[in-house]
């Protein structure tokens, strides 16, 4: 696991690589609100139909209220998200982790950072995880026994599906991306997104009572 060094690190990387980009072009890549604040060119970016402000020249990254501090890794993966937008749209054709660029060679990684706590979850209750989902702002859709749709970022939509399993199989679970997925994020930013989409609906598993 990453310490919190290298994590500043991969923040500060980022940073020094936008300071260098005019953010106007940036927010048209990415399909994000270029604004204006007091003089400093900055954006508005969706993460999870949450507004995040990026600010340059410092490119500091903050909820658009200001207000308190957002977890480093959502910060790098809005960063690298910025860096590497390229405005293609998505197609609608989803495609498995597996097959994004050396997706087969961080297959275990994605499992156990995404796919095993989604499963462990809600594998054996589709009906919450769908109530979670769509509490969470998720579009649900016809897949599996639950699905839905998240929109992490403007040109990066997740679908979670689930299988809830019988007697002869144990439920099971997927991970689904656009096919261009990768033209906006590396296959590691893939996997630490996918994670981060299903770590906020465990968390909101827990304030949920289960019915």
């Amino acid at each position: 696991m990453a310490r919190i060094d290298d994590y500043k690190t991969a923040r500060a990387l980022a940073q020094a690589e936008l300071a260098k980009r005019n953010p106007k072009h940036v927010a048209d890549k990415s399909k994000s609100e270029f604004l204006v604040n007091e003089g400093q060119g900055g954006l508005i970016v969706p993460y999870f139909g949450q507004p995040r402000r990026v600010l340059w020249p410092d490119i500091t990254v903050e909820p658009l209220d200001g207000q308190g501090e957002l977890p480093l890794t959502e910060q790098i993966l809005i960063l690298h998200y910025l860096k590497g937008a390229t405005g293609e749209p998505v197609s609608g054709v989803t495609v498995d982790f597996r097959t994004v660029p050396e997706g087969s060679f961080y297959w275990s990684a994605f499992v156990s950072r995404a796919k095993k706590p989604l499963l462990q979850t809600f594998g054996h209750d589709p009906a919450f995880y769908l109530e979670v989902a769509t509490f969470m702002g998720g579009l649900p859709v016809s897949l599996g026994d639950a699905a839905a749709r998240f929109q992490a970022f403007p040109l990066v939509p997740i679908i979670h599906v689930l299988w809830r399993g019988d007697e002869e199989f144990e439920p099971d679970a997927s991970i689904l991306f656009d096919e261009t997925i990768s033209e906006h994020l590396s296959t590691e930013d893939i996997a630490a997104l996918a994670g981060a989409s299903v770590y906020r609906l465990m968390a909101a598993a827990r304030q949920l009572p289960r019915k």
